[in-house]
């Protein structure tokens, strides 16, 4: 019997998939709703569903994309106590830049996409990757600066 998964199984299909089960495990699949009959009408609904969702897909890396070429014209400028030679007590971490980035520019970033190699201990200028999508990195500039 073939069934359109509705979500994913492990070890036996990934939802969107059309896959041919024994009767038995298809009517079990489709009363748990995690398949359904591979009616010609399912078909198209799941041809529908799957060219709104790569529609949707694209739009979101243009969307990442402009924001990246955005991104990467801005510099934010970080403030923090530092001591002699100009070291940072403790280091700057990757709230502090994207708090102070929303204060400046009302553009929220997510912290845990933010991809510091190592901790920025130093005043100066900093390089600070983030990703934005599987596809976009964006690095922004942050300034850091004595209070």
């Amino acid at each position: 019997m073939k069934v359109i998964m509705l979500e994913d199984v492990k070890g036996k299909g990934k939802k969107g998939e059309v896959k041919d089960f024994p009767n038995g495990f298809a009517n079990f699949l489709i009363k748990q709703n995690k398949a359904m009959d591979a009616t010609p009408g399912n078909m198209n609904k799941l041809k529908a569903q799957q060219a709104e969702e790569e529609k949707q897909a694209e739009l979101r890396l243009e969307e990442a994309k402009k924001l990246k070429a955005d991104l990467e014209q801005k510099t934010v400028i970080v403030k923090v106590k530092s001591g002699d030679n100009g070291r940072v007590f403790g280091s700057v971490s990757t709230k502090a830049i994207a708090e102070e980035f929303q204060k400046q520019f009302g553009i929220k970033l997510d912290k845990r996409k933010m991809d510091l190699e190592e901790p920025i201990r130093g005043l100066g200028m900093a390089r600070v990757p983030i990703h934005l999508h599987p596809e976009v990195v964006a690095t922004i500039s942050v300034q850091i600066k004595e209070k």
